[in-house]
């Protein structure tokens, strides 16, 4: 009697705890793509292709020229920060920004990342999966 009493207070708090544990998130996007779990941590971080010095390069490419001569990589007097989504395959299924700038500039470099090339997905154990990216940007007075 006491043994199977054990065993069910045992299988109780296994269940409470691993429904205590925060399973990562099912994301289906609005834009097309699903994400049936989504990291916040990764061991290999999403990346755009080529690193941060080619994606700078696409934002002066890319912005609208007014912005574009106030990019900076160092300067930090304005910056806009936005999360991305990147699925397995590397397509930015989401986008959030978290530190905004102004709605003119915010509106401008959301338009450059849907022009983004597919990214270079995160890792997880070895396995492509779906997990954040943030993009900062810093913009001159």
């Amino acid at each position: 009697m006491k043994r199977a009493l054990f065993f069910i207070i045992a299988g109780v708090l296994a269940i409470v705890s691993a429904s205590a544990q925060s399973a990562p998130a099912f994301y289906v996007s609005p834009r097309g793509g699903v994400c049936d779990t989504v990291y916040n941590k990764v061991d290999v971080s999403p990346s755009y292709p080529g690193g941060v010095e080619e994606m700078y390069y696409f934002f002066h490419k890319n912005l609208d020229a007014k912005y574009a001569n106030e990019l900076h990589p160092n300067i930090t007097s304005k910056r806009i920060m936005v999360k991305l989504l990147v699925s397995n395959e590397g397509k930015i299924l989401d986008q959030k920004v978290l530190v905004k700038v102004s709605p003119d500039v915010d509106s401008a470099v959301l338009d450059v990342i849907k022009k983004f090339p597919p990214m270079v997905p995160g890792q997880m154990k070895g396995r492509k999966v779906c997990s954040y990216y943030i993009v900062a940007l810093n913009f001159l007075n």
